[in-house]
């Protein structure tokens, strides 16, 4: 339809905007090594390996006492551990025969900052009609 100038009318296109704020948003290094962190803890096994590691007396196990809790084969529980210790969220320590694993708070701090409420993985984005959706794409 022109307007009566001789200009056509365009029809309102919808705008999507960002609401996030910049320092919400994850950058491509937090990115690749939370990412790093979460495939290193994506086994049930890792998953119970650092929490009983954490709550053992002194905040350290040693591989002897973790083999007991496991029915597994030694080098099947040394892998899981090997993950752990290469990822950063885990220290071994030798001791004579045995090695000794404590936790590393960082790494499990920094995706604590992720996935808090607020943070930029759990904040919940703004509510959209289902107008609004539906003119998104």
């Amino acid at each position: 339809m022109a307007a009566p100038n001789g200009h056509v009318r365009q029809k309102p296109v919808a705008v999507t905007l960002l609401l996030a704020e910049p320092a919400a948003v994850v950058t491509d290094t937090e990115a690749e090594t939370a990412a790093k962190l979460f495939k290193a803890l994506s086994d049930p096994v890792r998953i119970r390996l650092v929490s009983l590691i954490r709550h053992s007396p002194g905040g350290e196990a040693c591989f002897c006492d973790l083999a007991e809790d496991f029915d597994m084969p030694q080098p099947s529980l040394s892998h899981h551990l090997r993950v752990l210790v290469t990822a950063g969220i885990l220290t071994r320590e030798r001791r004579g025969t045995w090695s000794w694993y404590s936790l590393v708070p960082e790494p499990l701090g920094s995706l604590g900052s992720l996935l808090r409420e607020g943070g930029p993985l759990a904040d919940r984005p703004a509510a959209l009609s289902d107008e609004e959706r539906n003119k998104r794409c």
